[in-house]
């Protein structure tokens, strides 16, 4: 999950369970053709095509329509998103609308009106009207508020809204439009409203917050708040990350509040609103599932494996397995014992909490392409993509023309290479992925392999390949609230990783190159999102692979915030990108020989989260190229010069084996022929 983290990629904590269905193990295995003749807009310059597709769903909800008939809606992840509508009455696949000007959503709710929102994760809400059954683009509540997280049904036609980056929580209604009911940050220096309910009774809103655990009661008339969670659980690295209102329960309304990736783990609280206290913690994150029984006081609720019942109410209950049904996005009661459920895996299942037994029906949605994260060009010619933000791999064939789809991996950082194995810098927990290019992909098969992870670290973004030593390096920026970044080490001798934390003081590691004999690393002075940096100048740094020491660190350009791009160029020297300036670095000296500025980046750009910006390459010919700020351009090797050959966006260049240039722009990967 923003994006410069790709608006990161997401929070991490939401990184989702990517399953194999049949339809998509049909596109694993059946190549997908794109025209290479497809929007040729400049000679040498084409399009390529989607690359990578999905048929995932996250935003759900279920309604009720005028005539009564049961709906599950979901929100297709895609280029554009689309909104998908399953009449339960009928058990028809009756709604397909694409949502132009968004790619997916995390929630939706239904208004007391039966209007159906959905919050993209552009920062734009949109209503669905389920008589005449067309969308309608509301629009964003602030310009400052690129995502929105939660929405939570208020009274009377409202609703409330969880945003991004101004830790905000915005009341919208179809006679008023959008109000900031909490007069700005419910947090100061916070970043994420993640989760937001509303309880009636009270007409009191709750908002979970993040990068560092908050949970605040907000009255929405006067914009009053306060402070809630109790003083173990407060300010941790971590998010409030669902929430969750349990109404008609013996001794008062409870509350549901998981907290996630705090150094001790996931867990739920409960809250008694009528007695204003917290009764107990549930060791797993589960109110985002919840759901209360309408015959007695067992609330039900669903993990990545299995359905559990749990008898809120009683001080020493114990989760009681129901069923082996998966997680839910959305649910509903279609009988007193019987509990029916919208799960990822594109399948409506009803489940007979009595005795357990289930059925489902398969939605058959279609995938749609999604937007390409990382793109890497490998030693044999072929092309890699990973797809943002569910994951999973395109690999195009320039002899063929055509492109297979890999599924199962979270969305990459970075892809690398070493010989015939492909490594896969995955978000969220700094996973590292070996896969060895002989077999066939199988993630039952461990190939790819789970290397291993490091704790504390999310994206692994910089990477350098050392075959002579038989080691590849990646470099990390943390995971959220957190400040500093870790140098990875992979060893093929043992097929293990080591990492070594604290290279430069609260600063990320975004790019990687090697020469004369030493790693060099650049930095970015920003860490995982939700928390302000410490420093104010990215770093250049010495590494040596076999001392296991850092050897130097200095500032290539004064003022720049993010080394985002090194290259080896001519006679062995480094070439770099740091805040639009182009720095040259002689490893033999170990100075910057000169800098060159090559865009005019405003400080409110510099102010911005960056990771990853700019990626430059060097031809075999000796011309050099570069993609930064969405420019394709080439640089005069000895004026440094800038041509600009076209813009449109793009982060990731790549040189293939044929000598021609790949880089992404949206779902598309594009190629440029000198």
């Amino acid at each position: 999950m923003h994006k410069t983290l790709k608006h990161f990629s997401y929070l991490c904590v939401a990184v989702l369970n990517i399953h194999c269905t049949a339809l998509e193990k049909e596109i694993l295995n059946k190549p997908v053709t794109t025209s290479l003749a497809a929007n040729q807009t400049l000679t040498g310059l084409v399009n390529l095509g989607p690359q990578v597709f999905e048929s995932s769903i996250n935003g759900s909800t279920h309604a009720k329509d005028s005539a009564n008939n049961s709906w599950f809606y979901t929100i297709q992840t895609g280029s554009p998103a689309r909104l998908i509508g399953y009449n339960e009455t009928t058990a028809n696949l009756a709604i397909n609308i694409p949502l132009t000007g968004i790619t997916g959503s995390w929630s939706m709710t239904v208004a007391t009106d039966n209007s159906v929102y959905i919050a993209s994760n552009q920062g734009i809400l949109l209503r669905y009207n389920q008589t005449t059954q067309t969308v309608t683009t509301i629009g964003k509540p602030a310009a400052t508020e690129t995502y929105l997280w939660d929405l939570a049904t208020g009274k009377n036609g409202e609703i409330f809204i969880g945003t991004y980056p101004g830790c905000r929580v915005y009341r919208y209604h179809p006679n008023k439009g959008f109000t900031d009911v909490g007069s700005g940050a419910l947090i100061t220096g916070e970043n994420y409203v993640r989760s937001v309910e509303y309880h009636e009774p009270t007409d009191m809103v709750y908002a979970g917050v993040g990068s560092h655990t908050g949970l605040i009661e907000l009255n929405p008339r006067t914009g009053q708040k306060r402070e809630m969670l109790p003083t173990q659980d407060k300010g941790l690295t971590g998010f409030v990350y669902y929430l969750k209102v349990i109404t008609g329960l013996t001794g008062g309304d409870r509350l549901l509040a998981s907290i996630t990736g705090t150094p001790s783990n996931n867990k739920t609280l409960v809250y008694n609103i009528q007695t204003g206290l917290f009764e107990k913690n549930i060791p797993t994150a589960i109110a985002n599932t919840a759901v209360k029984s309408p015959i007695n006081q067992k609330i039900y609720y669903s993990t990545a494996s299995s359905l559990f019942s749990y008898e809120i109410t009683q001080p020493t209950a114990v989760p009681v397995l129901v069923s082996s049904t998966k997680n839910s996005l959305a649910r509903y009661w279609s009988g007193n014992q019987e509990l029916t459920l919208l799960n990822p895996e594109l399948k409506i299942v009803k489940v007979n909490v009595s005795n357990g037994q289930s059925t489902s029906t398969n939605l058959n949605i279609p995938p749609l392409p999604i937007q390409i994260q990382t793109t890497a060009a490998g030693p044999d010619g072929k092309v890699w993509t990973s797809g943002y933000p569910i994951g999973s791999n395109g690999v195009y064939n320039p002899v063929t023309g055509t492109t297979v789809n890999y599924i199962g991996l979270p969305q990459a950082e970075s892809i690398s290479f070493q010989g015939d194995q492909v490594f896969f810098g995955i978000y969220g927990g700094a996973k590292i992925y070996r896969y060895n290019s002989n077999n066939s992909w199988s993630m039952t098969s461990a190939n790819p392999k789970l290397i291993g992870s490091v704790t504390g670290q999310d994206r692994p973004f910089g990477n350098v390949s050392i075959p002579a030593l038989g080691k590849m390096f990646f470099g990390t920026v943390p995971g959220y609230g957190i400040l500093g970044g870790s140098l990875i080490e992979y060893n093929s001798s043992d097929d293990k990783i080591i990492s070594y934390a604290s290279i430069v003081l609260d600063q990320s590691i975004v790019s990687l190159n090697y020469a004369d004999s030493t790693l060099i690393g650049g930095t970015s002075v920003w860490g995982g999102l939700g928390i302000q940096p410490t420093q104010t100048q990215a770093k250049l740094f010495g590494w040596d692979p076999v001392t296991k020491t850092k050897t130097f660190e200095i500032t290539p350009v004064t003022g720049a915030k993010a080394v985002t791009a090194l290259m080896l160029g001519p006679n062995g020297k480094i070439w770099g990108m740091a805040d639009g300036t182009l720095f040259i670095f002689d490893p033999l000296t170990g100075l910057i020989d000169s800098t060159h500025d090559l865009f005019q980046v405003s400080q409110a750009t510099k102010n911005t989260t960056v990771w990853r910006n700019a990626s430059m390459v060097m031809h075999p010919t000796g011309r050099i190229f570069g993609l930064a700020y969405g420019e394709l351009f080439e640089l005069d090797p000895t004026t440094k010069a800038k041509t600009t050959i076209s813009s449109g966006g793009g982060a990731c260049l790549s040189l293939g084996t044929n000598g021609e240039l790949y880089f992404q722009r949206g779902i598309n990967l594009w190629s440029y022929n000198l």
